[in-house]
């Protein structure tokens, strides 16, 4: 049964890459964060936790779009990395997305303190 042309797959609007080198892990994130994706992001953290890196950097750079539950699995994502005491560091924050973390007064659990203004 061929699918509609209007359905579109989760994996088709983000793609999550891991990149390793030895004991610290780079999860890139691209395209859409959003009540479709956000189960893909908690399936990318829970690969590279199970490695127990000592260092996640959370790279955002591709994300075009984030909506509210996507900032939910954000935060899960920061308290699980936190609760596998693996240092979380947050690269490529758009500024519409660091002012939104901000004003959530959400930005400080996953920016270290160069990335914050």
């Amino acid at each position: 049964m061929q699918r509609p042309e209007a359905a579109v797959q989760a994996d088709e609007l983000l793609h999550a890459h891991t990149l390793w080198w030895g004991e610290a892990a780079l999860l890139r994130l691209d395209g859409e964060l959003d009540i479709a994706t956000a189960p893909l992001v908690d399936q990318a953290v829970a690969a590279v936790l199970a490695r127990q890196p000592e260092i996640l950097c959370l790279d955002l750079a591709g994300l075009v779009f984030c909506d509210m539950t996507g900032l939910h699995a954000l935060r899960r994502l920061s308290d699980r990395v936190h609760a596998a005491h693996t240092s979380l560091h947050l690269v490529g924050l758009h500024p519409r997305l660091r002012y939104t973390l901000a004003r959530l007064r959400s930005l400080s659990p996953w920016t270290p303190p160069v990335l914050q203004n």
